[in-house]
C-alpha cells in the first residue's frame, strides 16, 4: 500500500514533467516545410535525374536553406548547385506567418489558452527538358497554447516566429477575484454565525 502511495505522490509532484513540451514557432516551421516536401507526389519529380538547386526567398527566410535541402535529400532527390546541368529544381518560401486568435479560459478557474495558427507559403518550381511544373507547398499548422508560454514558443531574434496578441477577455480575469472573495466572505459569515450558536 505505502508503495502505491509513493508512485501517486511521485506521478502527481512530477506531473508537469511527463507532458509534451509544446513546440516552438521555430520547430513548427521546420516541420511544415519538411512536410511538403515529403508529400510532393513522386510521379513529378524524375529521382533519377540531378537538378541545379535554386532556393529563393526573402532575407529573413535565407537561414531555412538547408532544412530545405535536407528535406529534399530524405526525399532521395539529388541536388546539386552545378547551373550547367540543365534540370532545375527552384524552392521559394514567400511568407511565413504565426496568428493569435480565440483566446479562452480553459475551465473556470484554468489557465488563459489561445489558439495558434502557422503559415508556410512555399513553391516548386521545376525545369526539365520535357517542361516546366509548378507545385504549391503551401501548409499549415494550427494548435493551442498557453497565453504564458507565448514568450517561449517565439524566437525574438527571428521575426515571422512573433506576432502580436489579441486582446485577452477582461471579464473573466475580474470575476474570478470577485468570487473567490465573496467565497471567503461567505465562509466566515458561516463560521461566526454557527460557532456563536
Amino acid at each position: 500500500m505505502k508503495r502505491i502511495l509513493l508512485i501517486i505522490c511521485t506521478i502527481l509532484v512530477f506531473q508537469p514533467v511527463l507532458f509534451a513540451q509544446i513546440r516552438t514557432s521555430l520547430d513548427v516551421v521546420n516541420e511544415l516545410i519538411e512536410k511538403s516536401v515529403l508529400n510532393i507526389d513522386p510521379a513529378i519529380i524524375n529521382k533519377n535525374l540531378s537538378f541545379n538547386f535554386i532556393y529563393r526567398s526573402s532575407g529573413s527566410y535565407n537561414f531555412l536553406k538547408s532544412k530545405v535541402v535536407d528535406s529534399y535529400i530524405k526525399k532521395f532527390i539529388s541536388l546539386s548547385e552545378n547551373e550547367s546541368l540543365e534540370n532545375k529544381l527552384e524552392h521559394s518560401i514567400t511568407n511565413i506567418t504565426v496568428e493569435y486568435s480565440n483566446p479562452f479560459k480553459d475551465g473556470f478557474f484554468g489557465n488563459l489558452l489561445i489558439e495558434r495558427k502557422i503559415n508556410v507559403d512555399a513553391a516548386l518550381i521545376l525545369s526539365e527538358k520535357t517542361g516546366i511544373k509548378t507545385v504549391d507547398l503551401s501548409n499549415s499548422y494550427k494548435d493551442t497554447v498557453e497565453v504564458e508560454n507565448i514568450s517561449r514558443l517565439e524566437n525574438p531574434a527571428i521575426p515571422f516566429t512573433q506576432s502580436t496578441i489579441p486582446e485577452l477577455p477582461l471579464f473573466s480575469n475580474l470575476l474570478e477575484p470577485i468570487i473567490v472573495v465573496g467565497t471567503l466572505i461567505v465562509t466566515i459569515i458561516l463560521f461566526f454565525t454557527i460557532r456563536s450558536k
